[in-house]
Protein backbone atom coordinates (compact mmCIF):
# COMPACT_ATOMS: atom_id res chain seq x y z
CA UNK A 1 0.00 0.00 0.00
CA UNK A 2 1.11 3.81 -0.60
CA UNK A 3 0.34 7.21 1.30
CA UNK A 4 -0.18 9.96 -0.95
CA UNK A 5 -0.39 13.17 1.36
CA UNK A 6 -1.30 16.41 -0.48
CA UNK A 7 -1.18 20.16 0.51
CA UNK A 8 -4.68 21.95 -0.29
CA UNK A 9 -3.95 25.54 -1.57
CA UNK A 10 -2.03 25.49 -4.45
CA UNK A 11 -1.86 22.35 -4.56
CA UNK A 12 -5.33 20.06 -4.68
CA UNK A 13 -7.32 23.71 -5.23
CA UNK A 14 -5.88 26.85 -6.75
CA UNK A 15 -5.80 30.01 -4.47
CA UNK A 16 -5.81 30.52 -0.50
CA UNK A 17 -9.04 30.95 1.60
CA UNK A 18 -7.85 33.31 3.41
CA UNK A 19 -7.13 35.67 1.06
CA UNK A 20 -10.71 35.00 -0.43
CA UNK A 21 -12.37 36.19 3.06
CA UNK A 22 -10.03 38.93 3.19
CA UNK A 23 -11.31 40.06 0.08
CA UNK A 24 -14.94 39.81 1.16
CA UNK A 25 -13.51 42.18 4.47
CA UNK A 26 -11.86 44.62 2.66
CA UNK A 27 -8.56 43.58 3.61
CA UNK A 28 -7.09 41.83 0.69
CA UNK A 29 -3.37 43.75 0.45
CA UNK A 30 -2.00 43.15 4.17
CA UNK A 31 -3.60 39.64 4.18
CA UNK A 32 -1.88 38.92 0.99
CA UNK A 33 1.45 40.05 2.46
CA UNK A 34 1.53 38.01 5.09
CA UNK A 35 0.88 35.13 3.56
CA UNK A 36 3.52 35.39 0.84
CA UNK A 37 5.92 36.31 3.11
CA UNK A 38 4.74 33.01 5.52
CA UNK A 39 4.71 30.50 2.01
CA UNK A 40 8.26 32.17 1.16
CA UNK A 41 10.05 31.61 4.59
CA UNK A 42 10.47 35.55 5.54
CA UNK A 43 8.02 35.24 8.49
CA UNK A 44 7.76 32.64 10.48
CA UNK A 45 4.63 30.52 9.27
CA UNK A 46 2.88 30.39 12.73
CA UNK A 47 3.03 34.11 13.35
CA UNK A 48 1.79 34.95 10.02
CA UNK A 49 -0.90 32.91 10.29
CA UNK A 50 -2.01 34.11 13.36
CA UNK A 51 -1.93 37.62 12.66
CA UNK A 52 -3.43 36.99 9.40
CA UNK A 53 -6.57 35.57 11.90
CA UNK A 54 -6.38 38.25 14.23
CA UNK A 55 -7.40 40.56 10.88
CA UNK A 56 -10.10 38.47 9.95
CA UNK A 57 -11.81 37.60 13.33
CA UNK A 58 -15.38 39.16 13.46
CA UNK A 59 -16.24 38.61 9.60
CA UNK A 60 -20.20 36.42 9.84
CA UNK A 61 -20.50 32.95 9.29
CA UNK A 62 -22.65 33.42 5.41
CA UNK A 63 -19.42 35.54 4.47
CA UNK A 64 -16.72 32.61 5.16
CA UNK A 65 -19.03 30.27 3.35
CA UNK A 66 -19.14 32.21 0.57
CA UNK A 67 -15.32 32.45 0.48
CA UNK A 68 -15.41 28.79 0.02
CA UNK A 69 -17.32 28.85 -3.06
CA UNK A 70 -14.19 31.32 -4.91
CA UNK A 71 -11.86 28.26 -4.62
CA UNK A 72 -11.85 25.97 -8.07
CA UNK A 73 -9.72 22.65 -8.53
CA UNK A 74 -6.45 23.25 -9.29
CA UNK A 75 -6.53 21.83 -13.27
CA UNK A 76 -5.66 18.37 -13.37
CA UNK A 77 -6.73 17.67 -9.87
CA UNK A 78 -9.63 15.28 -10.50
CA UNK A 79 -7.50 13.51 -13.11
CA UNK A 80 -4.74 13.30 -10.88
CA UNK A 81 -6.77 11.66 -8.08
CA UNK A 82 -8.80 8.98 -10.52
CA UNK A 83 -4.95 8.31 -12.05
CA UNK A 84 -3.73 7.19 -8.54
CA UNK A 85 -6.66 5.12 -7.95
CA UNK A 86 -5.49 2.57 -11.11
CA UNK A 87 -1.65 2.55 -9.83
CA UNK A 88 -2.66 0.32 -7.17
CA UNK A 89 -3.60 0.34 -3.55
CA UNK A 90 -3.31 3.81 -2.69
CA UNK A 91 -4.73 5.90 0.07
CA UNK A 92 -4.81 9.69 -0.57
CA UNK A 93 -5.69 12.71 1.43
CA UNK A 94 -4.79 16.26 2.36
CA UNK A 95 -3.18 17.48 5.38
CA UNK A 96 -3.81 21.15 5.31
CA UNK A 97 -3.50 24.53 7.27
CA UNK A 98 -6.71 25.60 5.69
CA UNK A 99 -9.80 25.08 7.50
CA UNK A 100 -12.65 22.18 7.71
CA UNK A 101 -15.62 23.91 6.75
CA UNK A 102 -13.34 23.97 2.81
CA UNK A 103 -11.63 21.34 3.14
CA UNK A 104 -14.45 18.20 3.83
CA UNK A 105 -16.80 19.28 0.55
CA UNK A 106 -14.00 18.54 -1.36
CA UNK A 107 -13.07 15.36 0.44
CA UNK A 108 -16.48 14.04 -0.46
CA UNK A 109 -16.37 15.02 -4.06
CA UNK A 110 -12.88 13.35 -4.97
CA UNK A 111 -13.88 10.70 -2.48
CA UNK A 112 -10.48 10.95 -0.40
CA UNK A 113 -9.56 8.56 2.03
CA UNK A 114 -8.40 11.42 4.57
CA UNK A 115 -8.14 14.92 5.58
CA UNK A 116 -6.51 16.96 8.22
CA UNK A 117 -7.27 20.03 8.56
CA UNK A 118 -7.54 23.23 11.26
CA UNK A 119 -10.83 23.86 12.44
CA UNK A 120 -12.81 27.36 12.47
CA UNK A 121 -14.97 28.52 16.11
CA UNK A 122 -17.59 30.76 15.68
CA UNK A 123 -19.63 32.57 18.11
CA UNK A 124 -22.75 34.28 17.56
CA UNK A 125 -22.27 33.35 13.88
CA UNK A 126 -19.28 35.24 13.63
CA UNK A 127 -15.55 34.10 13.10
CA UNK A 128 -13.68 33.89 16.74
CA UNK A 129 -10.83 32.23 16.20
CA UNK A 130 -9.30 28.93 15.21
CA UNK A 131 -8.63 24.94 16.93
CA UNK A 132 -5.04 24.89 15.58
CA UNK A 133 -5.04 21.13 14.55
CA UNK A 134 -2.01 21.35 11.39
CA UNK A 135 0.59 24.29 11.96
CA UNK A 136 4.36 23.22 11.38
CA UNK A 137 3.71 19.59 12.25
CA UNK A 138 2.14 18.23 8.84
CA UNK A 139 5.33 15.51 9.03
CA UNK A 140 4.01 14.28 12.63
CA UNK A 141 0.37 13.81 10.98
CA UNK A 142 1.66 12.43 7.87
CA UNK A 143 3.76 9.94 10.06
CA UNK A 144 0.29 9.02 12.26
CA UNK A 145 -1.31 8.50 9.03
CA UNK A 146 1.50 6.04 7.94
CA UNK A 147 0.70 4.17 11.35
CA UNK A 148 -2.86 4.48 10.88
CA UNK A 149 -2.63 2.38 7.07
CA UNK A 150 -0.10 0.12 7.59
CA UNK A 151 2.38 2.09 5.14
CA UNK A 152 5.80 2.37 5.37
CA UNK A 153 7.60 5.30 5.51
CA UNK A 154 9.69 4.56 2.52
CA UNK A 155 6.17 3.98 0.50
CA UNK A 156 4.75 7.93 1.51
CA UNK A 157 4.50 10.33 -1.33
CA UNK A 158 4.02 13.73 -0.24
CA UNK A 159 3.11 16.94 -2.48
CA UNK A 160 3.24 20.69 -1.35
CA UNK A 161 4.09 24.12 -2.19
CA UNK A 162 5.05 25.80 0.48
CA UNK A 163 7.47 26.45 3.04
CA UNK A 164 4.95 25.16 5.76
CA UNK A 165 5.32 22.03 3.74
CA UNK A 166 9.10 21.62 4.20
CA UNK A 167 9.26 19.16 7.03
CA UNK A 168 6.09 16.96 5.08
CA UNK A 169 8.45 16.89 2.07
CA UNK A 170 11.45 16.38 3.40
CA UNK A 171 10.48 13.22 5.57
CA UNK A 172 8.67 11.70 2.51
CA UNK A 173 9.71 8.42 0.69
CA UNK A 174 8.99 10.63 -2.77
CA UNK A 175 8.46 14.46 -2.06
CA UNK A 176 7.48 16.52 -4.81
CA UNK A 177 7.44 20.18 -4.72
CA UNK A 178 4.93 21.71 -6.94
CA UNK A 179 5.02 25.02 -8.09
CA UNK A 180 7.07 25.88 -4.95
CA UNK A 181 8.11 29.07 -2.97
CA UNK A 182 11.65 29.32 -3.37
CA UNK A 183 12.96 27.76 0.13
CA UNK A 184 10.99 24.65 -0.50
CA UNK A 185 12.52 22.85 -3.52
CA UNK A 186 15.82 21.89 -1.66
CA UNK A 187 13.79 19.95 0.60
CA UNK A 188 12.25 18.14 -1.86
CA UNK A 189 13.37 14.69 -3.99
CA UNK A 190 11.63 16.49 -7.53
CA UNK A 191 10.88 19.92 -7.90
CA UNK A 192 8.18 20.69 -10.22
CA UNK A 193 6.88 24.04 -12.39
CA UNK A 194 3.16 22.72 -13.93
CA UNK A 195 0.39 23.86 -15.16
CA UNK A 196 -1.71 20.44 -14.09
CA UNK A 197 -1.26 18.58 -11.09
CA UNK A 198 -2.18 15.46 -13.18
CA UNK A 199 1.83 16.25 -14.78
CA UNK A 200 3.48 15.42 -11.34
CA UNK A 201 1.86 11.58 -11.92
CA UNK A 202 4.78 10.10 -14.25
CA UNK A 203 7.21 10.86 -11.36
CA UNK A 204 4.47 8.87 -9.07
CA UNK A 205 4.37 6.26 -11.08
CA UNK A 206 7.52 5.49 -11.72
CA UNK A 207 8.21 5.47 -7.77
CA UNK A 208 5.36 3.33 -6.81
CA UNK A 209 6.42 0.49 -9.80
CA UNK A 210 9.71 0.41 -8.26
CA UNK A 211 8.68 0.13 -4.70
CA UNK A 212 6.36 -2.58 -5.80
CA UNK A 213 8.94 -4.52 -7.34
CA UNK A 214 10.67 -4.56 -3.95
CA UNK A 215 7.66 -4.98 -2.09
CA UNK A 216 5.91 -8.07 -3.55
CA UNK A 217 8.35 -10.92 -2.53
CA UNK A 218 5.91 -13.45 -4.09
CA UNK A 219 7.42 -14.16 -7.19
CA UNK A 220 4.03 -14.70 -9.70
CA UNK A 221 1.39 -16.37 -7.48
CA UNK A 222 -0.98 -17.83 -10.14
CA UNK A 223 -4.64 -16.36 -9.85
CA UNK A 224 -7.55 -18.90 -11.09
CA UNK A 225 -10.06 -16.25 -12.02
CA UNK A 226 -13.26 -18.58 -12.16
CA UNK A 227 -16.13 -16.46 -13.28
CA UNK A 228 -16.39 -13.21 -15.41
CA UNK A 229 -14.66 -10.48 -14.36
CA UNK A 230 -13.75 -6.78 -15.72
CA UNK A 231 -10.59 -7.11 -17.17
CA UNK A 232 -9.14 -4.03 -15.41
CA UNK A 233 -8.81 -6.46 -12.37
CA UNK A 234 -6.87 -8.84 -14.37
CA UNK A 235 -4.81 -6.34 -15.46
CA UNK A 236 -4.05 -4.57 -12.21
CA UNK A 237 -3.07 -8.32 -10.84
CA UNK A 238 -1.10 -8.94 -14.07
CA UNK A 239 0.73 -5.22 -13.75
CA UNK A 240 1.69 -6.57 -10.42
CA UNK A 241 3.18 -9.24 -11.15
CA UNK A 242 0.45 -12.27 -10.52
CA UNK A 243 0.12 -14.89 -13.39
CA UNK A 244 -3.50 -14.81 -14.23
CA UNK A 245 -5.60 -17.57 -15.63
CA UNK A 246 -8.74 -16.60 -16.97
CA UNK A 247 -11.49 -19.28 -17.38
CA UNK A 248 -14.98 -17.81 -16.57
CA UNK A 249 -16.75 -21.18 -17.94
CA UNK A 250 -14.47 -23.85 -15.80
CA UNK A 251 -16.71 -26.90 -14.55
CA UNK A 252 -16.54 -28.29 -11.42
CA UNK A 253 -14.48 -31.16 -11.71
CA UNK A 254 -11.82 -29.27 -14.14
CA UNK A 255 -12.07 -26.77 -11.37
CA UNK A 256 -10.62 -29.64 -8.96
CA UNK A 257 -7.61 -30.30 -11.20
CA UNK A 258 -6.53 -26.54 -11.74
CA UNK A 259 -7.03 -24.99 -8.17
CA UNK A 260 -3.75 -27.70 -7.44
CA UNK A 261 -1.22 -25.51 -8.50
CA UNK A 262 -3.02 -21.70 -7.70
CA UNK A 263 -2.86 -19.17 -4.97
CA UNK A 264 -5.60 -17.57 -5.43
CA UNK A 265 -8.98 -18.21 -6.90
CA UNK A 266 -11.43 -15.52 -8.13
CA UNK A 267 -15.41 -16.56 -8.03
CA UNK A 268 -18.53 -14.42 -8.68
CA UNK A 269 -21.59 -16.49 -7.78
CA UNK A 270 -21.60 -19.12 -10.28
CA UNK A 271 -19.02 -21.02 -9.00
CA UNK A 272 -19.28 -23.20 -5.35
CA UNK A 273 -16.31 -23.57 -3.76
CA UNK A 274 -16.84 -26.97 -1.82
CA UNK A 275 -15.20 -28.51 0.37
CA UNK A 276 -13.67 -30.92 -2.23
CA UNK A 277 -12.71 -27.85 -3.86
CA UNK A 278 -10.72 -26.44 -0.87
CA UNK A 279 -8.95 -29.95 -0.21
CA UNK A 280 -7.73 -30.10 -3.61
CA UNK A 281 -6.34 -26.27 -3.75
CA UNK A 282 -2.82 -27.59 -2.00
CA UNK A 283 -1.28 -24.04 -2.09
CA UNK A 284 -4.62 -22.04 -2.03
CA UNK A 285 -3.97 -18.77 -0.21
CA UNK A 286 -7.37 -16.67 -0.77
CA UNK A 287 -10.76 -17.41 -1.98
CA UNK A 288 -12.23 -13.94 -3.61
CA UNK A 289 -15.78 -13.45 -4.01
CA UNK A 290 -16.25 -9.96 -6.90
CA UNK A 291 -19.00 -8.86 -5.35
CA UNK A 292 -21.24 -9.26 -2.18
CA UNK A 293 -21.87 -12.60 0.07
CA UNK A 294 -20.35 -15.55 0.02
CA UNK A 295 -22.71 -18.34 0.03
CA UNK A 296 -21.17 -20.06 -2.80
CA UNK A 297 -18.01 -20.41 -0.41
CA UNK A 298 -17.45 -22.74 2.53
CA UNK A 299 -16.17 -19.82 4.44
CA UNK A 300 -16.07 -21.76 7.64
CA UNK A 301 -13.61 -24.63 5.73
CA UNK A 302 -11.66 -22.79 4.66
CA UNK A 303 -10.61 -20.57 7.25
CA UNK A 304 -9.86 -23.78 9.01
CA UNK A 305 -7.56 -24.52 6.38
CA UNK A 306 -5.96 -21.36 6.65
CA UNK A 307 -7.58 -19.78 3.79
CA UNK A 308 -8.33 -16.02 3.62
CA UNK A 309 -11.79 -15.36 2.34
CA UNK A 310 -12.50 -11.91 0.94
CA UNK A 311 -15.51 -9.94 -1.05
CA UNK A 312 -16.30 -6.58 -2.77
CA UNK A 313 -19.45 -6.24 -1.22
CA UNK A 314 -18.82 -2.18 -1.52
CA UNK A 315 -18.51 -2.30 -4.95
CA UNK A 316 -22.39 -3.29 -5.54
CA UNK A 317 -24.20 -1.60 -3.01
CA UNK A 318 -25.61 1.47 -5.26
CA UNK A 319 -26.40 -1.38 -8.01
CA UNK A 320 -28.43 -3.14 -5.84
CA UNK A 321 -30.19 -0.42 -4.33
CA UNK A 322 -30.76 1.39 -7.51
CA UNK A 323 -32.57 -2.15 -8.86
CA UNK A 324 -34.49 -2.20 -5.63
CA UNK A 325 -35.63 0.93 -5.92
CA UNK A 326 -36.54 0.20 -9.42
CA UNK A 327 -38.47 -2.76 -8.42
CA UNK A 328 -40.41 -0.92 -5.97
CA UNK A 329 -41.65 1.54 -8.88
CA UNK A 330 -42.41 -1.04 -11.19
CA UNK A 331 -44.83 -2.70 -8.80
CA UNK A 332 -46.19 0.35 -7.55
CA UNK A 333 -47.29 1.23 -11.24
CA UNK A 334 -47.72 -2.16 -12.99
CA UNK A 335 -44.54 -0.72 -15.99
CA UNK A 336 -44.21 -4.67 -16.73
CA UNK A 337 -47.87 -5.13 -17.07
CA UNK A 338 -48.34 -1.87 -18.92
CA UNK A 339 -45.24 -2.81 -21.04
CA UNK A 340 -46.61 -6.18 -22.16
CA UNK A 341 -50.22 -5.02 -22.96
CA UNK A 342 -48.66 -2.45 -25.20
CA UNK A 343 -46.34 -4.83 -27.11
CA UNK A 344 -49.34 -6.75 -27.45
CA UNK A 345 -50.98 -4.02 -29.14
CA UNK A 346 -53.70 -3.77 -26.19
CA UNK A 347 -54.21 -0.06 -24.72
CA UNK A 348 -55.03 -0.39 -21.09
CA UNK A 349 -55.12 2.42 -19.41
CA UNK A 350 -58.06 2.44 -17.77
CA UNK A 351 -57.12 -0.41 -16.30
CA UNK A 352 -53.93 0.66 -14.54
CA UNK A 353 -54.17 2.88 -11.34
CA UNK A 354 -50.85 2.92 -9.60
CA UNK A 355 -49.80 4.38 -6.38
CA UNK A 356 -47.11 6.70 -5.10
CA UNK A 357 -44.50 6.09 -2.72
CA UNK A 358 -44.39 9.58 -0.95
CA UNK A 359 -46.08 8.87 2.49
CA UNK A 360 -45.80 5.39 2.48
CA UNK A 361 -43.65 3.12 4.88
CA UNK A 362 -40.22 1.18 3.80
CA UNK A 363 -38.92 -1.40 6.40
CA UNK A 364 -35.68 -2.64 5.74
CA UNK A 365 -34.47 -5.35 7.08
CA UNK A 366 -30.55 -5.43 6.89
CA UNK A 367 -28.82 -2.15 6.92
CA UNK A 368 -24.99 -2.42 5.96
CA UNK A 369 -23.89 -0.57 2.54
CA UNK A 370 -26.99 -1.48 0.66
CA UNK A 371 -29.50 -1.35 2.87
CA UNK A 372 -28.11 1.83 4.06
CA UNK A 373 -28.43 2.82 0.25
CA UNK A 374 -31.76 2.01 -0.17
CA UNK A 375 -32.38 4.16 2.74
CA UNK A 376 -31.43 7.49 1.03
CA UNK A 377 -32.77 6.49 -2.09
CA UNK A 378 -36.40 6.11 -0.29
CA UNK A 379 -35.47 9.17 1.45
CA UNK A 380 -35.77 11.29 -1.71
CA UNK A 381 -39.05 10.01 -2.58
CA UNK A 382 -40.31 11.02 0.93
CA UNK A 383 -40.83 7.75 2.34
CA UNK A 384 -41.47 7.25 6.15
CA UNK A 385 -38.42 4.58 6.68
CA UNK A 386 -38.16 1.91 9.45
CA UNK A 387 -35.02 -0.63 9.74
CA UNK A 388 -34.01 -3.16 11.45
CA UNK A 389 -30.67 -4.79 12.05
CA UNK A 390 -28.63 -6.93 14.56
CA UNK A 391 -25.80 -4.68 14.16
CA UNK A 392 -27.08 -0.87 14.62
CA UNK A 393 -26.53 1.73 11.52
CA UNK A 394 -24.41 4.63 11.76
CA UNK A 395 -26.52 7.14 13.93
CA UNK A 396 -25.53 9.73 11.09
CA UNK A 397 -27.40 8.36 8.72
CA UNK A 398 -30.36 7.37 11.24
CA UNK A 399 -30.43 11.49 11.63
CA UNK A 400 -30.04 12.12 7.64
CA UNK A 401 -32.90 9.69 6.83
CA UNK A 402 -34.77 10.19 9.80
CA UNK A 403 -35.41 6.68 10.15
CA UNK A 404 -36.38 4.79 12.80
CA UNK A 405 -34.43 1.51 14.56
CA UNK A 406 -37.42 -0.64 15.87
CA UNK A 407 -37.36 -4.24 16.49
CA UNK A 408 -38.17 -6.86 13.43
CA UNK A 409 -41.72 -7.88 14.85
CA UNK A 410 -42.53 -4.40 14.97
CA UNK A 411 -41.35 -3.40 11.50
CA UNK A 412 -43.43 -6.30 9.71
CA UNK A 413 -46.48 -4.82 11.96
CA UNK A 414 -46.25 -1.46 10.22
CA UNK A 415 -44.18 -1.88 6.83
CA UNK A 416 -46.12 -0.93 3.69
CA UNK A 417 -43.06 -2.21 1.53
CA UNK A 418 -40.50 -4.37 3.20
CA UNK A 419 -37.32 -5.22 1.34
CA UNK A 420 -34.48 -7.34 2.59
CA UNK A 421 -30.73 -6.34 2.70
CA UNK A 422 -29.04 -9.39 4.79
CA UNK A 423 -26.70 -12.01 3.89
CA UNK A 424 -27.39 -15.44 3.71
CA UNK A 425 -26.49 -17.44 7.11
CA UNK A 426 -28.14 -20.51 9.13
CA UNK A 427 -29.40 -17.51 11.04
CA UNK A 428 -30.97 -15.83 8.35
CA UNK A 429 -32.29 -18.92 6.32
CA UNK A 430 -36.16 -18.61 5.77
CA UNK A 431 -36.33 -15.60 8.63
CA UNK A 432 -39.51 -14.48 6.60
CA UNK A 433 -41.35 -17.36 6.56
CA UNK A 434 -45.11 -17.76 7.39
CA UNK A 435 -45.19 -16.80 11.13
CA UNK A 436 -43.92 -13.23 9.86
CA UNK A 437 -45.87 -13.34 6.74
CA UNK A 438 -48.87 -13.00 9.36
CA UNK A 439 -47.51 -10.55 11.42
CA UNK A 440 -47.44 -7.83 8.58
CA UNK A 441 -50.37 -5.74 7.00
CA UNK A 442 -52.65 -6.96 4.42
CA UNK A 443 -51.56 -6.31 1.29
CA UNK A 444 -48.17 -5.55 1.68
CA UNK A 445 -45.44 -5.69 -0.95
CA UNK A 446 -42.04 -7.52 -0.42
CA UNK A 447 -38.74 -7.05 -2.50
CA UNK A 448 -35.97 -9.61 -2.46
CA UNK A 449 -32.80 -8.68 -4.13
CA UNK A 450 -30.29 -10.09 -1.43
CA UNK A 451 -30.35 -13.96 -1.43
CA UNK A 452 -33.16 -16.37 -2.28
CA UNK A 453 -33.13 -18.19 0.76
CA UNK A 454 -33.94 -15.52 3.43
CA UNK A 455 -37.77 -15.97 2.55
CA UNK A 456 -39.45 -19.39 2.44
CA UNK A 457 -40.48 -19.14 -1.04
CA UNK A 458 -43.71 -21.70 -0.53
CA UNK A 459 -45.14 -18.98 2.29
CA UNK A 460 -44.69 -16.48 -0.09
CA UNK A 461 -46.39 -18.62 -2.94
CA UNK A 462 -49.16 -18.52 -0.63
CA UNK A 463 -49.36 -15.46 0.44
CA UNK A 464 -49.44 -14.00 -2.43
CA UNK A 465 -51.82 -15.95 -3.88
CA UNK A 466 -54.09 -15.50 -0.85
CA UNK A 467 -53.80 -11.40 -1.47
CA UNK A 468 -52.17 -11.14 2.60
CA UNK A 469 -49.47 -10.24 0.38
CA UNK A 470 -50.82 -7.66 -2.39
CA UNK A 471 -47.34 -8.02 -4.63
CA UNK A 472 -43.48 -9.27 -4.96
CA UNK A 473 -40.51 -8.08 -6.54
CA UNK A 474 -37.59 -10.78 -7.04
CA UNK A 475 -34.18 -10.50 -7.88
CA UNK A 476 -33.09 -14.04 -5.98
CA UNK A 477 -34.20 -16.98 -5.80
CA UNK A 478 -33.86 -20.55 -3.45
CA UNK A 479 -32.63 -21.99 -6.41
CA UNK A 480 -31.04 -20.29 -9.50
CA UNK A 481 -32.09 -20.52 -12.06
CA UNK A 482 -35.54 -21.86 -10.72
CA UNK A 483 -36.53 -25.25 -11.41
CA UNK A 484 -40.25 -24.60 -10.52
CA UNK A 485 -41.31 -20.67 -12.00
CA UNK A 486 -44.97 -21.15 -10.00
CA UNK A 487 -44.27 -18.21 -8.26
CA UNK A 488 -42.57 -16.19 -11.13
CA UNK A 489 -45.18 -16.85 -13.00
CA UNK A 490 -48.05 -14.99 -10.68
CA UNK A 491 -49.43 -11.67 -12.11
CA UNK A 492 -48.70 -9.89 -8.71
CA UNK A 493 -44.86 -10.70 -9.26
CA UNK A 494 -42.26 -8.89 -10.89
CA UNK A 495 -38.69 -10.74 -11.49
CA UNK A 496 -35.55 -10.56 -12.82
CA UNK A 497 -32.83 -13.24 -13.19
CA UNK A 498 -30.40 -11.91 -9.96
CA UNK A 499 -29.25 -9.10 -11.45
CA UNK A 500 -28.59 -6.48 -8.97
CA UNK A 501 -24.89 -6.28 -9.48
CA UNK A 502 -25.21 -6.35 -13.19
CA UNK A 503 -23.75 -2.88 -13.74
CA UNK A 504 -20.74 -1.84 -15.99
CA UNK A 505 -19.75 0.56 -12.76
CA UNK A 506 -20.28 -1.77 -10.58
CA UNK A 507 -18.62 -4.96 -12.27
CA UNK A 508 -15.73 -2.77 -13.03
CA UNK A 509 -15.55 -1.15 -9.38
CA UNK A 510 -16.02 -4.97 -7.72
CA UNK A 511 -13.18 -6.23 -10.59
CA UNK A 512 -10.86 -3.18 -9.27
CA UNK A 513 -11.46 -3.64 -5.48
CA UNK A 514 -11.11 -7.45 -5.34
CA UNK A 515 -8.11 -6.73 -7.27
CA UNK A 516 -6.70 -4.39 -5.06
CA UNK A 517 -7.67 -6.95 -1.97
CA UNK A 518 -5.76 -9.35 -3.24
CA UNK A 519 -2.39 -7.77 -3.79
CA UNK A 520 -2.75 -6.17 -0.41
CA UNK A 521 -3.16 -9.56 1.29
CA UNK A 522 0.53 -10.83 -0.99
CA UNK A 523 2.10 -7.52 -0.68
CA UNK A 524 1.60 -8.23 3.44
CA UNK A 525 2.21 -11.93 3.28
CA UNK A 526 -1.19 -12.35 4.56
CA UNK A 527 -0.52 -11.28 8.09
CA UNK A 528 -3.06 -8.62 8.25
CA UNK A 529 -5.77 -9.81 5.72
CA UNK A 530 -9.65 -9.86 7.20
CA UNK A 531 -11.07 -12.11 9.47
CA UNK A 532 -13.82 -12.88 7.61
CA UNK A 533 -16.36 -15.56 9.39
CA UNK A 534 -18.78 -12.59 6.94
CA UNK A 535 -16.98 -9.79 8.31
CA UNK A 536 -17.69 -7.77 5.26
CA UNK A 537 -21.10 -9.22 4.37
CA UNK A 538 -22.58 -7.59 7.68
CA UNK A 539 -21.64 -4.67 5.79
CA UNK A 540 -24.26 -5.52 3.23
Amino acid sequence: MFLVVLDFEGVLVKGEYLLELAKIAGKQEIVEKLTRDGLEGRVNWNEAFGRRLELLRGIEYEKCIEATKALEFYPGAKEFVDSLRKLGNVKIGVITGCFDIVVNPIRERLALDFAVANKLIFEDGKLAGVELIVDANKDLHMECLAKRYGVKMEDVIAIGDGANDASMISKAALGIAFNPAPMLARYAKIAINAARLDETLPFIKEFIEKRQVNNVKIAKPKVLVCDSIDFEGVELLQRFGFEVINKPKISHEELKKEVAYCDVLIVRSRTKVTKDIIDAGEKLKVIARAGAGIDNIDVDYAEKKGIKVVCASEAVANAVAELTIGLILSIARQIPRADHAMKEGKWIKNEIEGWELRGKTIGIIGCGRIGQRVAQLAKAFGMTILISDMNCPPDSLIREVNAQLVPLDELLKRSDIITMHVPLTPQTHHMISMNEINLMKDGVYIINTSRGSVIDENALFEALKAGKVAGAALDVYEKEPPVDYSIIKLPNVVCTPHIGAQTAESQKRASMDIALKIVDLFRQQLESACEYTCHECVKL
